[in-house]
């Protein structure tokens, strides 16, 4: 049925009311549960691994500089507020100092701890990290000229706290009475001591911030003097920890009562505990949900009996078994069940190969909350896997790499995992690139089975083939080695269960340019789909060989060939040829990428695993925004494909490039790369497709293992908006921001669902945001399956004002 204006207008409207502001105002939550949504905790490295010694931890309230092949902690900065944005350059002390020293003591002689020569350069495991939380382990210590025993240091860090632990990592226990002891040495110019009570000291700064110092046990003796902190414990304990919390001036930790109670049968309450070392509350998870489907819902109280301002650092955690673990979106709304924007960290393991104590299965959501004095809330946990209403959840998670392979000089760091729904990964990313050297690690398509009957791989709703990998601003210097990004850093911006947005910031290896790269994950039912902004910011002159803004795959992790390459634009195909692969190199280069949205379709590929693979697939890339600027004048973008020897299948592989014109080798300052790409990873088998979007499925009947489905992509999905309220911020995915709380928009053109962003709500369920798509009326609560699960809330610390996504459906036609 086709509406008028008006009564399209007036259904949304008084849907929309309906829905968003039956809840009264003065059922808000208190505004103290944001007051630390603009945390940022950030674990990086100085320089690129393999050449590197430390890891820097960077946070709202402290500086760590750790040189771990010296196991020392050679600067720690207690940073002022207007301090936690500033570069590494401004942070770095002149001097090195060695503030940590760790001892066994026996027999009144003090041994100490070092690192085992075995493996110096080995930085330990990253075990988490995110916008709350970082941690990471060295093992393999020894003591010098000592007992041949093990030891291991852990180093965990909240924005506001960090501890060291000490750990004894024998299976056996001597009989003899031996102690553990940490000591820390700071620097009398910087850092003053006082004895706050038996059990805890404070230490003051120079610019009048002021730390506790406590440890792990409450028998564990502490104590100060020639400017020395020394906390002693028995070996019996296994552990000695040195805990420093900052001292907020007006909130206080420790006065909110926690409990949680399981909202689905049978009702059980849950167990939650304050766990010292890591200076939070756990809230453990019973996975009382149906697998996939389903959405485990866990009622939190917080209650502040003070007379002042309590916050609380909070883990909700489940281990030993975690149902679909590759895909987790953790969500907190209110108890009426809207998302309240309230940021959570996600980190997950799911390797057990090898003994670690991070071994996996484990997933843990990090959060911090304040609560007003004698004030009660209440809110939801809620915690799906594979879907979120009746579309699969997005999610973007740390993956930690403890209990997975050998450990090497540059393994076991930083790995992310993207997922739509729980079967398995769908786009993996190593920013530092220990490795792979390649930022996209492992790619798999998306509701893709077997179409063999005699290999039953991949099952529905299972890990399907991996198609990876890829890279961005991937360039060799003038002698043809290849240059890394250092000083990767991340910006988590959200992280499910509609739109992930993940921002990764580095500098080039010789600090010519800043580079930055957004990164995207969409919720559809359709294929996968993921965008990227790639953009450089030249400082001084950067010369290469060769450079490429995208590679998909890479030279260093490609899995998959496909027999075709194509490319065109918004009007249709202008080349379709076989692939190239007798030698290495360029097969096609300078290839122009004219029009509004020039795509590159990779078809007919090869399945080269098929005793383990019943399907495989394609991939693409659509070029949705370009504004690179060299020498003052846009240039002209370029589409290439390389040949590489794939170590990973044994044989010659054709990868895809967007670049500049080839004749160009330098950079100069105040050039700039920009530059948004869209990667299709599609089935390459019209009857592999299992899911539920019907006019895909009848398009890929004809279509499939064809450059059409890329096309389709370019074309149709290329969206039209007519805005008659609010403010267009961002084209690709959209952003729209809100005036007076209201977006009044009509979409037209799209395939599957397409994401949009209302931006600057100024109340997180109190706003209207008329969609409507070619003038008709859409009905977002057909997504619906728990209640309010449909969309996704964000809080934006800078503006104070939310981010609500929704979901929508687009699909019309079958051909473009």
């Amino acid at each position: 049925m086709k509406l008028s204006n008006f009564e399209v207008k007036y259904l949304i409207t008084f849907w929309i009311l309906l829905f968003s502001t039956s809840i009264n105002l003065e059922a808000q939550l208190p505004p103290q549960l944001w007051d630390f949504a603009n945390t940022n905790t950030q674990m990086y490295f100085p320089d690129k691994l393999g050449v590197t010694e430390e890891f820097h931890i960077h946070t709202n309230h402290h500086f760590l500089r750790f040189n771990a092949k010296k196991l020392k902690l050679v600067q720690f900065r207690s940073n002022a507020p207007f301090e936690r944005n500033r570069g590494m350059e401004r942070l770095l002390s002149k001097t090195d100092f060695d503030i940590l020293s760790m001892y066994l003591e026996y027999n009144g002689s003090r041994y100490k701890v070092i690192r085992d020569e075995a493996n110096p350069s080995y930085l330990g495991e990253w075990v988490e990290g995110g916008k709350f939380f970082q941690r990471r382990f060295i093992s393999g210590l020894k003591l010098e000229d000592g007992p041949l025993f093990k030891f291991g240091l852990e180093i965990a860090s909240w924005a506001d706290a960090f501890a060291f632990t000490l750990t004894y990592d024998e299976n056996f226990m001597p009989e003899d009475e031996m102690k553990l002891i940490i000591e820390f040495e700071l620097p009398q110019e910087q850092y003053n001591l006082s004895k706050k009570s038996k059990h805890e000291l404070l230490v003051s700064s120079t610019n009048d911030l002021y730390w506790n110092v406590k440890s792990d046990q409450v028998d564990n003796s502490i104590k100060m003097g020639g400017g020395k902190i020394k906390i002693e414990a028995p070996l019996k304990n296994r552990m000695v920890s040195a805990i420093f919390s900052y001292v907020h001036p007006f909130q206080e930790n420790g006065g909110i009562k926690v409990t949680a109670t399981d909202r689905n049968s049978p009702f059980n309450n849950l167990k939650v505990k304050k766990d010292t070392i890591l200076q939070a509350t756990v809230v453990s998870l019973n996975d009382n949900m149906q697998s996939k489907f389903g959405m485990e819902r866990t009622q939190l109280v917080l209650e502040n009996t003070t007379n002042k301002v309590q916050f609380e650092r909070l883990i909700f955690e489940k281990s030993e078994t975690v149902k679909d673990i590759t895909g987790c979106s953790i969500i907190l709304r209110d108890k009426e069940g809207f998302p309240t924007g309230i940021p959570i960290q996600l980190s997950k393991n799911w390797h057990n190969n090898y003994y670690s104590k991070y071994m996996g299965p484990w997933i843990r959501g990090f959060t911090m909350v304040a609560i007003p004095p004698n004030k009660s809330v209440e809110l939801e946990i809620s915690r799906v896997s594979g879907y979120w209403g009746s579309l699969p959840a997005v999610s973007h998670s740390q993956l930690s790499l403890c209990a997975w392979g050998n450990k090497t000089a540059t393994s076991h760091q930083l790995w992310e995992e993207t997922a739509v729904g729980a079967f398995g990964e769908s786009i993996c990313y190593e920013p530092n690139g220990g490795l792979t050297k390649s930022m996209i690690t492992d790619v798999r398509p998306l509701f893709v089975r077997s179409t063999d009957k005699n290999v039953a791989a991949p099952k529905m709703y299972d890990w399907t083939p991996n198609v990876g990998g890829g890279d961005f601003l991937r360039y060799y210097d003038m002698e043809g080695n290849l240059k890394q990004i250092k000083q990767m850093k991340v910006n988590y911006i959200r992280n499910c269960p509609n739109l992930s947005e993940v921002v990764y910031t580095g500098k080039t290896e010789n600090d010519e340019a800043d580079y930055k790269l957004t990164t995207h994950i969409i919720r559809s039912n359709d294929y996968l789909r993921a965008y990227y902004h790639v953009e450089l910011t030249v400082n001084k002159t950067f010369e290469f060989s060769r450079l490429a803004i995208s590679q998909f795959g890479s030279e260093t992790y490609a899995f998959s060939h496909e027999n075709n390459f194509g490319y065109g634009n918004e009007y249709g195909i202008l080349l379709d040829i076989e692939n190239e692969r007798d030698k290495t190199g360029y097969s096609i280069k300078n290839i122009d990428a004219p029009g509004a949205a020039p795509w590159a379709s990779m078809h007919n590929a090869e399945n080269p695993m098929p005793d383990k693979y019943g399907t495989w697939a394609n991939r693409g890339l659509v070029l949705r925004e370009w504004k690179s600027i060299i020498d003052g004048e846009l240039v002209k973008p370029q589409f290439s494909t390389f040949v590489h020897y794939s170590s990973k299948i044994k044989k010659n592989v054709t990868l895809i490039e967007l670049n500049f014109p080839h004749d160009i080798k330098a950079l100069n300052q105040g050039d700039v790369i920009d530059a948004v790409i869209e990667l299709c990873i599609l089935p390459n088998e019209p009857d592999s497709y299992y899911g539920d979007n019907e006019n895909f499925k009848e398009f890929m009947k004809e279509a499939a293992n064809t450059w059409k489905p890329m096309f389709r992509e370019a074309y149709q999905n290329t969206q039209k908006l007519n805005i008659k309220k609010g403010k267009l911020v961002r084209r690709t995915p959209l952003m729209i921001d809100a005036e007076d709380d209201e977006v009044v928009v009509d979409i037209s053109n799209g395939v599957g669902y397409v994401p949009v962003t209302i931006s600057n709500i100024s109340n997180y369920k109190k706003f209207r945001a008329i969609i409507t798509k070619n003038g008709d009326f859409i009905n977002l609560k057909d997504q619906e399956k728990f209640g309010n699960d449909y969309w996704q809330t964000d809080y934006n610390p800078e503006s104070k004002t939310w981010e609500v996504t929704y979901s929508i459906p687009m699909d019309d036609n079958i051909e473009p």
